[in-house]
């Protein structure tokens, strides 16, 4: 029984871990998508 409750603490543990890698990623791009549209604002602006 004990076994199992392991098993699904690790497996809980290792979702945790994906769901805060793909929130992290999608932060990144995010951040990296929107500095690139301020920089071709920029760009624009100052052309």
């Amino acid at each position: 029984m004990s076994l199992v409750l392991l098993v699904l603490l690790v497996l809980l543990v290792v979702l945790v871990l994906l769901v805060v890698f793909v929130v992290l990623v999608e932060l990144v791009v995010l951040g990296a998508f929107a500095g690139y549209v301020v920089l071709v604002r920029r760009i624009r602006a100052a052309v």
